[in-house]
């Protein structure tokens, strides 16, 4: 399972055509192709963020919650 710094997460941005990934508590999900997650906005773009504080909160109340998808790589400091 690959890992990810805070600044590689930032890459997968989902901007440019790149994938959009986001990081919950320690694990990394792939939101490219989840109908729920497209164009996903909470305080700005969430997208190659870690959001394991309150906005991950209030994005799993308005978007498919993560723990339905596959976890592709960890999330270190």
């Amino acid at each position: 399972m690959r890992s990810f710094t805070h600044n590689e997460l930032a890459q997968y941005n989902g901007q440019e055509g790149r994938p959009a990934y986001i990081g919950v508590r320690g694990n990394v999900y792939d939101v490219s192709e989840v109908p729920e997650w497209k164009g996903a906005e909470i305080h700005g773009n969430v997208f190659g963020h870690d959001l394991s504080d309150v906005t991950y909160q209030q994005a799993a109340k308005k978007y498919s919650p993560v723990s339905k998808l596959p976890i592709i790589g960890k999330l270190v400091d």
